[in-house]
């Protein structure tokens, strides 16, 4: 099983399908921009040109309901190998990417509401002075 980090680009729809046998199937694509390593700092990039179709499939379609565009996730997957015949009777291989599960690496943020803040009350510092306090003589300032 391998895994990769990176960016949601974009979501598609799931698609209700019908295998060769008859038999009825969901799958859903999406596109992630890959994270990447900056070479000079070994910080962590989002790689916005290296931008890979995915594909889930079955009842882990609904793992991508939660997930929205920008989310940062990681994926992990595993690699199918199908040989065929083309229509000149060539054999070709097909390479499938299965994903197992997706998971979402920093929750999104969510707006906080701000609390009202409480009207001012006065305090025994801010009221005036009153004529029954004693005045210094010294005292000729005006507060």
């Amino acid at each position: 099983m391998a895994k990769i980090t990176g960016k949601i680009v974009y979501i598609y729809p799931t698609q209700q399908l019908q295998s060769k046998s008859g038999s009825a199937f969901q799958k859903r694509d999406f596109v992630v921009a890959m994270q990447s390593f900056d070479r000079d700092t070994g910080e962590p990039t989002i790689d916005e040109g290296n931008t890979p179709v995915l594909t889930i499939t079955g009842e882990r379609c609904s793992q991508l309901d939660n997930i929205s565009k920008g989310d940062i996730v990681t994926v992990d997957f595993y690699l199918r190998g199908r040989r065929y015949r083309d229509e000149n009777n060539k054999e070709k291989i097909i390479t499938d990417i299965n994903v197992t599960s997706v998971r979402v690496n920093t929750p999104r943020l969510i707006p906080v509401a701000t609390p009202p803040q409480a009207a001012p009350v006065e305090s025994a510092a801010t009221t005036p002075a009153t004529e029954s306090q004693p005045k210094d003589p010294n005292d000729d300032l005006p507060f």
